[in-house]
């Protein structure tokens, strides 16, 4: 067997070159087309969401292809699909080339990402931190990788020009192909399919009468969406809502990135062999004080919002760190393994539908109010903490409680 220490070294370089294009070029996704072609902002932005709703139909295949074959191949598969999708944003200017490279890499990133945890869930599990570590240590790498991709992003869109899109266009594509071949490189055990799998029922029949995994896919669902608010609703809320000064938004994003990156080991080491339910009501919890406390800013006047702001970007970030790699090592260990992939595939619908819904909902709730988004944030955040506390009473013992062996 080859221990996790072995082969992270691969792992987490291709995930850091990956990351790291990504983030590169992440910031101007859609001012690419619109400076390079032309097009208005709105019309870029409502291909690119068509895209992306199109790409749910890919998690379930990808899924019951890597049951199939061997996981990494489809996280490769995931990768080079992606390329090849930047790679038409080279040479795509009509709406329909357009289109067709936004679904192109749509599908690509549900690809990876269907894929992923099933990946790491077939590597052995670290002797000293469980799952918990294994997923800490690659959201750390990713973290880093996107995060320093953005700041140089950034920089890159300050001084924006058709020649340094394209050049950041090429750079995310030899990330992907840089990603790719190293993953290659990891001696990950065989296929995850069973002997007997061809006389089984599908999994896919199997998880739709799980009804236990069922919810714990909606309540993560509404963790997800608790994730995603702060990039999408911090910027508004400064810039639009007036709740703490536009210079400081920079530095709280990249504060956010910079504390996953130093404290997410320890984290989850503080967690331990903690309940993954206590765990995940504690960060539904945080989520529930966060949202509550960004809903009345400003108070006072602007600077002190501002400093107020450092402490519940903290806040976030400490649910953040608690709830990512528990959930997921939560959902691996709640799944049979012969049909992990289809169940961590359908487990991924819930970040799939936040990544689709929170921009929508909370620009228009932040149309009636600035604190209306907040507050129907901490309502769905309670709801989720409620629900996780009910259907881990419904899970495996093992998969709730680490160190439980299964009867």
């Amino acid at each position: 067997m080859v221990f996790v220490s072995k082969v992270h070294p691969a792992l987490r370089l291709s995930l850091l070159i990956d990351s790291l294009g990504a983030g590169i070029f992440g910031p101007m996704i859609l001012l690419y087309f619109h400076l390079v072609a032309g097009y208005p902002l709105a019309e870029v932005g409502g291909l690119a969401s068509a895209a992306a709703t199109l790409g749910l139909v890919v998690p379930l295949f990808a899924g019951r292809l890597a049951d199939r074959f061997e996981p990494r191949i489809m996280v490769v598969a995931g990768q080079l699909i992606q390329a090849l999708g930047y790679a038409g944003f080279l040479v795509a200017r009509e709406p329909w080339a357009i289109f067709i490279a936004f679904v192109v890499t749509a599908a690509g990133l549900r690809v990876f990402w269907s894929t992923f945890f099933t990946m790491l869930a077939a590597l052995p599990v670290p002797e000293e931190g469980g799952r918990e570590r294994l997923f800490a240590v690659t959201g750390i790498v990713q973290a880093t990788g996107f995060g320093t991709g953005a700041l140089i992003g950034g920089v890159l869109v300050a001084n924006a020009s058709v020649g340094i899109f394209k050049i950041a266009v090429i750079c995310n594509v030899v990330s992907f192909l840089l990603g790719a071949a190293l993953l290659l490189r990891l001696p990950i055990g065989a296929k995850t399919r069973h002997a007997d799998a061809d006389v089984a029922p599908s999994g896919l029949r199997l998880l739709l009468h799980n009804r236990a995994f069922l919810w714990l896919i909606v309540v993560d669902a509404g963790f997800a969406i608790c994730s995603d608010a702060l990039v999408v609703g911090l910027p508004i809320s400064v810039k639009e809502g007036g709740i703490g000064y536009v210079g400081v938004l920079g530095p709280l994003l990249a504060l956010n990135t910079f504390l996953i990156a130093t404290t997410q080991l320890f984290v989850a080491k503080m967690i331990g062999r903690t309940s993954r339910i206590r765990a995940l009501v504690l960060a539904g919890l945080l989520w529930v004080a966060w949202a509550i406390l960004m809903s009345v800013l400003p108070v006072f006047s602007l600077a002190i919002s501002s400093l107020v702001l450092i402490l519940l970007v903290l806040l976030y970030c400490v649910a953040e760190m608690i709830h990512a790699p528990v959930a997921n090592a939560l959902a691996a260990e709640a799944a049979p393994a012969e049909h992990r992939g289809v169940y961590l595939a359908a487990f991924q619908y819930g970040f799939a539908i936040a990544n689709i819904v929170v921009p929508a909902a909370f620009t228009a709730l932040f149309e009636v109010g600035h604190a209306v988004p907040w507050i129907a944030l901490a309502v769905l955040a309670a709801a989720a903490t409620a629900g996780a506390g009910v259907v881990g009473k419904f899970l495996p013992a093992e998969a709730v409680r680490p160190g439980v062996v299964a009867h």
